[in-house]
């Protein structure tokens, strides 16, 4: 072989690996992203199917709560049931209908995140159309990850496994959402577990965890979609549009009672009803410490929702808010609020 021959083939070489650098060096689109994990990761190709979970809310501490939820799901109607140590809650979909059985007039806390236990590591119907920063690489859970920005009303960044092209995490000013342990059903990719954590000034608080994620394709009777006998009654439609919070005054705290509150909790979950005008009704808390309720309720007074949306048509819908006892909303009131069919 002559010098000139092994000189051009070093060239060829030379090149091909750095073509090959680019290649791997070379970032997605935030848009590819969303749609990659969207192909990956969407369980309502597989329908109809069954998910099964065990559900720990404020786990390692005193106030810890076990639990499982079932979700049903097949075309246009799914049904939900959530059980708590005493607590229950059914939920059905059907027909454009929500119907909502509780066995205590408050729920259990965090029932927006449980609501979505089936489809939250699918953002694309909830960010595909929203403003997308560009996509940097991160460390997420001891691995490098392709994250973005998401620059909507409730902005926050969501991170994506290169490889295997799933949500690794969703992070906010107030939370991060942790999806680990990937399994398959007919070769879509679920988590086997989700991580809610608070974002604290100085660490993380794991405040849900759904863990042994288990799906399962299935064949249900009729009888699995009956209405729950003396359930609440909403409408509801496919890609409902939540309510929002268009004004929010801060409660005013003071020192004392946040003192002895954050201790055992530094945020307050509140629920209630924001009807077809935007108004809050049927407001209840998590708390029975007066001098955190009072100045709640006083604030909420002056709160003002835009209801959400089927179409052109307002509906009621159900809300829980997230209120902190110290520094300021971060993300507003909880994830996108209410709950919605899909």
């Amino acid at each position: 072989m002559t010098i000139k021959t092994s000189l051009l083939l070093g060239s060829a070489l030379l090149l091909a690996c750095c073509a090959t650098l680019r290649s791997d060096d070379a970032k997605p689109e935030a848009k590819q992203l969303l749609l990659a994990a969207h192909q990956t990761s969407d369980l309502s190709a597989i329908l109809p199917y069954q998910l099964h979970a065990a559900v720990v809310i404020n786990p390692g501490t005193t106030n810890q709560k076990k639990g499982y939820i079932t979700i049903y799901r097949d075309q246009g109607r799914s049904r939900s049931e959530l059980r708590v140590e005493d607590y229950k809650e059914e939920t059905l979909v059907r027909d454009n209908k929500l119907y909502v059985y509780r066995s205590t007039p408050l729920p259990v806390p965090l029932l927006d995140w449980l609501a979505k236990a089936d489809h939250y590591w699918d953002k694309l119907i909830d960010d595909g159309d929203a403003k997308l920063g560009d996509v940097a690489r991160k460390k997420v859970q001891n691995e490098v990850a392709n994250c973005f920005d998401v620059k909507g009303e409730q902005r926050h960044r969501l991170c994506f496994d290169p490889a295997k092209n799933v949500l690794l995490e969703v992070l906010d000013q107030q939370t991060a959402i942790e999806f680990s342990s990937y399994a398959d059903v007919d070769g879509h990719f679920f988590p086997g577990k989700i991580t809610v954590m608070l974002e604290l000034a100085q660490k993380e608080k794991p405040i849900l965890v759904v863990e042994d994620i288990q799906v399962l394709k299935a064949q249900f009777a009729a009888t699995a979609f009956a209405i729950p006998p003396n359930a609440m009654e909403f409408d509801t439609c496919e890609n409902m549009q939540p309510a929002k919070a268009l004004q929010k005054p801060r409660p005013e705290f003071s020192p004392m009672a946040v003192r002895r509150n954050a201790a055992f909790t530094p945020i307050v979950h509140v629920y209630g009803i924001v009807d077809k005008d935007g108004n809050l009704q049927n407001v209840k808390m998590l708390t029975t410490d007066p001098e955190i309720q009072q100045p709640i309720l006083e604030a909420l007074k002056k709160w003002h929702f835009s209801p959400a949306m089927c179409g052109n048509s307002a509906v009621a819908s159900e809300k829980e808010i997230q209120i902190p006892l110290f520094g300021g909303f971060g993300g507003g009131d909880s994830g996108d609020g209410g709950r919605r069919g899909r």
